[in-house]
């Protein structure tokens, strides 16, 4: 909260000073860079009255109430973070774009429902606002130059925001200069003026921007360290993403707050926008002139309607570009130890849609032939509820009972699970071990080798999924080489980060102080945790500030254990557990 606060006033030029016994490591290089002065001490009475404003976020009430009675002692405006009683003056939640300023404010009284007011807000308002809002201040001082009356004034800024700006989407548009003047000369001759804004289509007409570039980005299978390094590239220049569920744990946590995100669903059966409208949207900001990433899981091109979106960009005139993905058909089968092809063994790959297998009409696949090819390998994509169509088909078409063959639920991540059977026992054994979508199968001969291959088995900590905070790159690093699914948290906490958070179940959470404390309390509610979480705190202040925010499960380390000393004690938890 205190970051927060800090990153608000430097941003305004205020000069801050910043008192703390411990501070987290963004204030640190703050101070480093010398945009603030950084004190490493206890608060001393009566000095909040040396200050114009004063700002109190530590996690002990009575060191808040203190500060709160100096203050208001020396007639100085105070505020204490989650504390009303104690403000002289409240801080709303402000979205900024460009010289438009929003705040959300609730008086104080319910901070947790502004910061959540001020996250949609800045979800839902693009950038193109803060060069709408430069425009508009321009158009005004033309206004008031023409010498307009009032009325006349009030007509030519209705057709101003009239035609600008979308009230259903909350978009805006830059006008030309040549619309500007026809709107003040047209308000200056009281002829009439349209009201309503332009449909969204016609928007090209009315802003002066290049035309938008559309990336097809691959996501990988779902390990967010298979995204390839021209996709993060993208992402991180993106102004908007619009991604896939199966995508989500891919976004980097690091995304920059301003950039708009496009949740389009897109699971099994369950496609809460259709494709043609997803296409849609790709176009529509296109033609915005954005920067535009399109997340899909896997490759865009293998069972991902890459095709599809490309084609309807080309046939729109939006320039767009492939960035290829670790697609799901190569990287699943490896995380269980079976290559796709091995000499002597399987020669030929094939990737196919076991939805294909149920097709009323005929299916385009020829499992006849498959089943014919004893030195294939066969990978199926979402192939848990097809699975037993599949086999009957293969074992029509003169495939061996005894065919080596494995089922891999949610492949790559700490939420993995699988079984390696046979060609005949592979239905009954997915359904024994509970396994469901998202799903892919592997037939063929060399799935046998997954007993001697599995090099993600043998991970430790190849069953967590840990939030871990950015700074502590050292903790990072070791917990990954152990297995672990790492989600680094910057702080602030970026919408991003939230989304990252929350696309699959959590193991558990690593805190280095009382701050890190304090930034993931506020994101707690709105996690799933698997059962037996655990609250990693390094340092007794760490663990007892976790306790006193009501935590489960909290462990204690010392201040300065290291990465090995951390994974050892989560390894032998979980062989007690």
């Amino acid at each position: 909260m205190a970051l927060r606060k800090v990153l608000g006033l430097l941003e305004d030029g205020a000069h801050v000073t910043v008192v703390a016994p411990e501070v987290v490591a963004d204030l640190e290089e703050q101070a480093h860079a010398e945009r603030l002065t950084l004190e490493r001490r206890e608060y001393r009475p009566g000095e909040a009255a040396g200050y114009a404003l004063v700002l109190a976020a530590t996690d002990r009430r009575e060191v808040n109430r203190r500060v709160f009675t100096d203050a208001e002692a020396a007639g100085i405006w105070v505020n204490v973070a989650d504390d009303p009683e104690l403000c002289s003056f409240h801080l709303p939640a402000r979205v900024r774009r460009g010289p438009l300023e929003m705040a959300v404010g609730s008086g104080g009284r319910a901070p947790f429902a502004t910061r959540r007011m001020r996250q949609l807000l800045e979800r839902h308002l693009g950038a193109e606002w803060g060069p709408w809002a430069e425009t508009a201040a321009r158009f005004r001082e033309e206004v008031r130059r023409r010498g307009l009356d009032i009325p006349q004034r009030e007509k030519a800024f209705d057709a101003f925001f009239g035609q600008t700006v979308d009230a259903a989407t909350l978009r805006a548009r830059v006008p030309s200069a040549q619309d500007q003047m026809a709107w003040i000369e047209a308000a200056g001759a009281g002829r009439e003026l349209p009201a309503t804004p332009l449909p969204w289509e016609g928007a090209s007409a009315l802003v002066d921007a290049p035309r938008g570039l559309v990336s097809l980005v691959g996501a990988g299978p779902g390990c967010a360290g298979l995204l390839t390094l021209r996709g993060r590239q993208r992402l991180l220049a993106a102004q908007d993403v619009v991604y896939d569920r199966l995508a989500a744990a891919a976004l980097p946590c690091d995304l920059p707050a301003d950039v708009a995100l496009h949740p389009v669903g897109k699971e099994a059966d369950h496609h809460p926008m259709p494709q043609e409208e997803i296409n849609a949207l790709l176009v529509r900001l296109g033609k915005e002139g954005r920067r535009v990433v399109r997340l899909k899981g896997g490759d865009p091109d293998v069972f991902g309607r890459g095709g599809e979106e490309a084609e309807a960009l080309a046939a729109a005139g939006i320039p767009f570009e492939i960035v290829p993905g670790v697609t799901s058909g190569v990287a699943v089968p490896a995380w269980i130890g079976v290559p796709v092809t091995h000499r002597g063994e399987a020669v030929r790959l094939t990737l196919v849609t076991a939805h294909e297998s149920v097709k009323q009409d005929g299916p385009q696949v020829r499992w006849d032939l498959m089943g014919q090819d004893p030195h294939a390998t066969i990978v199926g994509y979402m192939g848990v509820t097809s699975l037993p169509n599949v086999v009957d088909e293969l074992l029509r078409s003169g495939m061996s009972p005894q065919t080596p063959a494995a089922m891999v639920q949610n492949g790559t991540t700490a939420a993995q699970r699988s079984v390696v059977s046979t060609l005949v026992e592979l239905p009954d054994a997915v359904v024994q071990a509970g396994l469901g979508p998202p799903g892919l199968f592997v037939i063929g001969p060399t799935v046998q080798h997954a007993d001697r291959l599995d090099w993600v088995g043998p991970l430790p900590l190849r069953r967590e999924r840990l939030v871990v905070p950015a700074s502590a790159q050292d903790l990072v690093e070791a917990l990954e080489d152990a297995g672990a699914d790492v989600v680094p948290i910057p702080r602030p906490v970026t919408p991003a980060a939230r989304i990252v958070m929350t696309a699959l179940p959590l193991t558990g959470c690593v805190m280095r102080s009382r701050a890190d404390v304090e930034a993931l309390a506020e994101e707690r509610d709105g996690l799933e945790w698997r059962d037996g979480a655990a609250v990693w705190c390094l340092g007794s202040a760490t663990a007892d500030r976790a306790r006193a925010r009501r935590w489960p499960s909290v462990q204690e380390l010392e201040a300065g254990a290291s990465g090995p000393d951390l994974v050892e004690r989560i390894c032998a938890r979980a062989n007690v557990l």
